[in-house]
């Protein structure tokens, strides 16, 4: 058909409009004595969109053709689709950015298929043409779908697309509406459409599948479509069976299912007619397709580098349309993917649904769509990868993936804030394993992008939650220390402008877990404000700011920073005696009173650093005498007791006053009270043999308390319990038994250094003959082990005597006294309960 003559066709040739496949059929001549009806044309425009190869704008369009009677009344309608393509390639070489809005007014003025209404259209799609022509990537998501886009809009009943925010800031372009882009359809013809399907030609399933889509576009139209007899089924199996055939058929299927899928009431019709197991068919193609033609592009790629300077220009020629023609495959594959996920995200609202999904591994072709340079189709896949990771299951198969975690960190600090913020929240699901922390703090550069997050207000939560969970992880803590120093003067800064009491528990823990590695303490000596918000944690009693006090207290190799930051030119010490004025009064916070005196326990120095003597004269060795007494503490607290007591034994200086005092005592009684706890245990032993070391304290031990006889019935109670299987358990009592070895070698040297009469030598000596030959000494008592061990007589404590008498004994003697059926004999006359 030849165009009119007119203003329309000199328009049409002067912006090079040439006829495609589509283009209108030629009229039929009138038949030989049949009135000629009148007729009358009528151009209706539609959508306006990209060529394959990126060299023009394709504008469709539709003519009506309405006969007219003798009396000018209109009769029958005939509609026929057309598209007509300008060529733009030459115009936009070159051409600056700014000038793109100027040259869509032109091809608008000049074309008579695109009205003044389209010209936006017109723009958007050119600026994706100048991208590709001119070689730079294009800019998406300048509109967004409200709610996730197409489905939520189109199943919402909305007449227009509703775009969101630019990513910076200004307003978008205006929403497009769906008779922009659908042919005009109406329900009553929904019969038409559906036998449409069964053409053979695609575009007729296309054009029929467009139509239904057209109606869905109206939620009045959604439970006719629905409930159709057989249009589900026939769309379920097109899809199916031709969705590899037609991509255009592919598309506005999967819009049909989407469109339905937004609501619930809808979800059986799809389930039951197979549209879920269909949706994840064409994903799954999509997916392999892709893989295989980027990895025949590298191939490619490959060979072209390998020729180097010998490549010839029509090879490079021909790798350039290669990759061309890949970004156009990428880019109609985004509409056909954004679909898809959203189809099956909705339908992932049902739990049975959801776990067939897992079944067939979504979470392994959602993955590659985080390569995706499309902001829809990202922030749908992030959406519904987020839903997905609650679950520990997914969770263990994305963190299997090293490339999906570096690219949700990537992600992170993507231009989109709400994509942004989609990639944080997985990255925080993602933080709860052990492999997702290391390879976000070790392989990414997701501490600075979190960094960034913490100052915006809308993601500021967010962030510090991932932070708290990235440093949980103690292996990598010393690489936050060396990549974000900035995180820890940060978490320090927002703890010291918190003014609540106690202060902020999320900004606290961080600086709690960074406090506990020792180059992450380095960095918070070194901030400013460090002393002051110590400070205010004593003051204001705050048990967070005073674990964060202690473990910097516990490095060493800061400790004299760590002084001359907290002294701040005093040589007093007052902040140590505040310290202990808060413990003595803490009673009624137990968390205060650990945290405090897990501070001086942490402070494993001399009197050169720490001045011990003034602090046990301002109530340290009073407070410590109080709690040590059996039952009158928590294991927590007798656990920071124990420890500062070994460290007062351990100073020349502080030796006097403990002599003094009532704790060799209680150290001893707690000895026979607390052997069910092996860490308490360990730490009363060291602050024995300390005390063992000075003349003062060692009488003490050794004439006035039963703390050997004590360590003795431990030992002697653990030959007889059987190994425990827990490796833990095993490497505990194992460093149990060194240490009261240990110790019982110090009683021995002590003794025979000492001119008073040796009070356990023998029984050491009898429980280590017991110990080299337990196996011998079982036999001998008739394999019982009871038997084997010794009772003590009801006078005092039972000892091996006369080891040259031994085996005599052993082997015939019968009195109470004697090795072989009673154990050891009684001397000494200690009373103790059952120790010997």
């Amino acid at each position: 058909q030849a165009p009119r003559a007119g203003g329309g066709a000199r328009g049409a040739r002067r912006c090079g409009l040439l006829p495609c496949a589509t283009a209108s059929p030629p009229r039929p001549w009138p038949v030989c004595g049949a009135r000629r009806m009148s007729t009358k044309k009528r151009i209706k425009p539609g959508k306006v969109e990209a060529s394959a190869d990126f060299s023009a704008l394709v504008v469709h369009f539709t003519t009506e053709i309405t006969h007219l009677d003798e009396e000018g009344n209109a009769g029958e309608v005939d509609k026929v689709p057309g598209s007509r393509e300008v060529p733009v390639a030459k115009a936009l070489k070159g051409l600056p950015a700014a000038d793109i809005a100027v040259l869509a007014q032109e091809i608008s003025d000049q074309c008579k298929y695109i009205p003044a209404s389209k010209v936006k259209q017109v723009e958007i799609v050119l600026t994706k043409l100048h991208a590709a022509v001119n070689g730079k990537t294009p800019a998406e998501g300048d509109r967004r779908r409200a709610s996730a886009g197409f489905g939520k809009t189109l199943g919402a009943g909305e007449d227009h697309w509703a775009p969101a925010a630019s990513t910076n800031g200004s307003s978008a372009s205006p929403g497009w509406k769906p008779s922009d882009l659908l042919p005009w359809a109406t329900a009553d013809n929904i019969d038409d459409y559906a036998e449409a399907m069964y053409e053979e030609k695609m575009e007729a399933k296309a054009a029929g599948a467009q139509k239904i889509l057209r109606l869905c576009t109206d939620v009045q139209f959604l439970e006719p479509v629905s409930g159709h007899d057989t249009l589900m089924g026939v769309l379920s199996r097109e899809l199916r069976e031709n969705g590899k055939r037609s991509h255009e058929l592919a598309v506005a299927i999967t819009g049909i299912f989407a469109c339905l899928a937004h609501f619930q009431q809808f979800h059986r019709c799809l389930t039951s007619n197979q549209c879920g197991e269909a949706t994840m068919r064409v994903l799954e193609y999509e997916s392999k397709r892709r893989t295989m033609l980027r990895k025949e592009l590298k191939l490619h790629q490959g060979e072209m580098v390998a020729r180097g300077s010998a490549a010839t220009p029509e090879q490079r020629q021909k790798l350039d349309r290669e990759e061309q023609q890949y970004r156009s495959v990428l880019d109609r594959q985004d509409r056909l993917l954004l679909l898809c996920v959203l189809v099956l995200r909705n339908l992932a609202e049902d739990v049975a649904i959801e776990k067939k999904l897992v079944a067939h591994k979504i979470c392994h072709f959602l993955g590659p769509l985080l390569s995706r340079h499309c902001e829809d189709v990202l922030w749908v896949a992030l959406g519904f990868l987020h839903k997905l990771s609650i679950f520990e299951q997914n969770k263990d198969q994305l963190v299997q993936s090293i490339e999906v975690v570096c690219r949700l960190a990537d992600l992170a600090g993507h231009q989109n804030l709400e994509v942004a913020f989609l990639a944080l929240r997985i990255c925080y699901n993602l933080s709860f394993d052990h492999r997702g922390r290391t390879v976000f703090i070790t392989q990414t550069s997701l501490l600075g992008k979190v960094l960034t997050a913490c100052q915006q207000a809308s993601s500021r939560k967010l962030a510090f939650k991932l932070l708290y969970m990235l440093s949980t992880e103690t292996s990598q803590r010393s690489v936050i220390a060396k990549q974000g120093p900035a995180c820890i003067a940060m978490a320090l800064q927002l703890c010291s402008k918190c003014r609540d009491s106690p202060v902020d528990a999320e900004s606290a823990a961080l600086c709690i877990n960074l406090s506990a590695e020792e180059a992450c303490a380095g960095v918070l000596v070194k901030a400013d404000g460090f002393a002051k918000l110590m400070l205010r944690g004593i003051q204001s009693v705050d048990a967070l700011l005073l674990k964060v006090l202690r473990n910097v207290a516990g490095h060493a190799s800061i400790r004299s920073r760590f002084f001359s930051v907290m002294n701040g030119g005093d040589a007093s010490h007052a902040w140590l005696h505040k310290l202990v004025h808060l413990a003595v009064t803490a009673t009624e916070h137990p968390s205060v009173l650990v945290e405090a005196l897990g501070v001086f326990a942490a402070l494993k120095c001399t009197s050169e650093q720490v001045p011990w003597p003034e602090l046990c004269e301002a109530g340290l060795l009073e407070l410590l005498q109080r709690l040590l007494t059996p039952g009158s503490a928590d294991d927590d607290v007798v656990l920071e007791c124990a420890i500062i007591a070994g460290t007062l034994a351990s100073d020349a200086e502080s030796l006097p006053l403990l002599a003094t005092s009532r704790v060799p005592i209680l150290l001893a009684e707690l000895l026979a009270e607390k052997q069910a706890d092996c860490d308490i245990m360990l730490q009363l032993m060291f602050a024995v043999r300390c005390m063992l070391l000075s003349d003062e304290t060692g009488e003490i031990i050794l004439l006035e308390t039963e703390a050997v006889g004590h360590i003795l019935q431990m030992l002697e109670d653990m030959l007889d319990e059987e190994h425990p299987e827990m490796p833990s358990a095993l490497r505990a009592a194992r460093a149990l038994q060194a240490r009261a070895e240990d110790l019982l070698d110090q009683v021995l040297a002590v003794e025979q250094r000492s001119a008073c009469e040796a009070r356990w030598g023998e029984e050491i000596k009898g429980y280590r003959f017991e110990l080299h030959n337990l196996e011998w000494c079982r036999v001998i008592a008739g394999s019982d082990p009871a038997s084997a061990r010794p009772s003590p007589e009801p006078g005092g404590v039972s000892q091996c005597s006369e080891a040259s008498n031994l085996v005599e004994r052993c082997l015939g003697a019968t009195s109470n006294k004697g090795f072989g059926a009673t154990g050891f004999g009684a001397t000494n006359g200690h009373k103790k309960n059952g120790h010997r």
